[in-house]
């Protein structure tokens, strides 16, 4: 007989042990040890142990439901971070009761949807989510600029500073991003979470034009330029300054349904990745 538990409520080896059997055969590898799978899916990634449910086989921990929340797009929501049944137990019911659970959780916090990434080929996942009231609202796209290949050029206004900001310089620009959707991974609740992010802004005299975010990694969260200020190079500007800075090979951004930064991404020289998402969410 099965049985579930909350998260929190066993040692953390075990909700490790449970996500690593529900994905053994998932088509990308998690190689990963305990403390990297907590530093990325208990930091940024916002999942939370108290929201977050085990199931158990006898004392072997075999299914995981990762859930987080936040308020996201404007509104409360809870993410499914993660949900996974070990193989040999699929089948069973086992995913069903952890997503009853997950919702339970989502209606005692308040929460008016329900959100998830899944990836786009995964046919069971998406439709078991689809069964289960979920609809796809955005397609998640992962792009790469091989730095070799850059297109861009370093043009821009004469008047035009480049300078290191910091988070709260960019956070005084995140009311202006009210209309445009962020993704969860990468939006100013996530990047406020890290340490080891660089900011940079333009400047034309004492006002902030565009302002940038990035990893040593190549890996770009926030690229963006006032609307009325597009079209006159700072964008490129930006850029320039992520691969100047970044020992990477490579530069990578992921974004979702956004016209003008495809346009923008495209022109830079980057290429779509075969890997892609939807956004799939449920209201409640």
């Amino acid at each position: 007989m099965y049985r579930y538990i909350n998260a929190q409520e066993t040692d953390r080896e075990n909700v490790y042990r449970a996500f690593i059997k529900g994905f053994s055969d998932y088509m990308i590898r998690f190689e990963m040890n305990m403390d990297d799978f907590f530093s990325r899916f208990f930091g940024p990634d916002g999942n939370q142990l108290e929201l977050s449910f085990l199931a158990f086989d006898d004392e072997e921990p075999i299914g995981v439901v990762l859930g987080g929340v936040r308020v996201f797009d404007g509104i409360k929501t809870m993410r499914c971070g993660a949900l996974s049944v070990a193989p040999e137990h699929r089948g069973k019911g086992i995913s069903d009761e952890l997503f009853r659970l997950h919702i339970e959780s989502a209606k005692d916090k308040g929460c008016r949807q329900l959100f998830l990434e899944v990836i786009r080929g995964n046919d069971r996942a998406v439709a078991f989510y689809e069964k289960k009231g979920y609809e796809k609202i955005y397609n998640l796209h992962y792009y790469t600029l091989n730095k070799s290949g850059y297109a861009g050029k370093m043009s821009s206004s004469e008047n035009t500073v480049v300078k290191e900001i910091s988070f709260s310089d960019v956070l005084r620009v995140k009311e202006r991003f009210k209309d445009i959707h962020l993704n969860w991974q990468t939006d100013f609740e996530a990047m406020g979470k890290m340490s080891d992010i660089r900011y940079y802004g333009t400047y034309e005299g004492q006002t902030l034009k565009g302002a940038l975010a990035f990893k040593d990694t190549g890996k770009i969260y926030l690229i963006w330029v006032e609307p009325e200020f597009r079209n006159r190079k700072l964008g490129s500007v930006l850029l320039h300054k992520a691969i100047e800075m970044t020992g990477s090979p490579e530069m990578h951004i992921s974004f979702s349904n956004h016209a003008g930064l495809y346009g923008f991404v495209k022109s830079s020289g980057f290429i779509k990745d075969d890997l892609s998402q939807y956004e799939m969410y449920r209201l409640l």
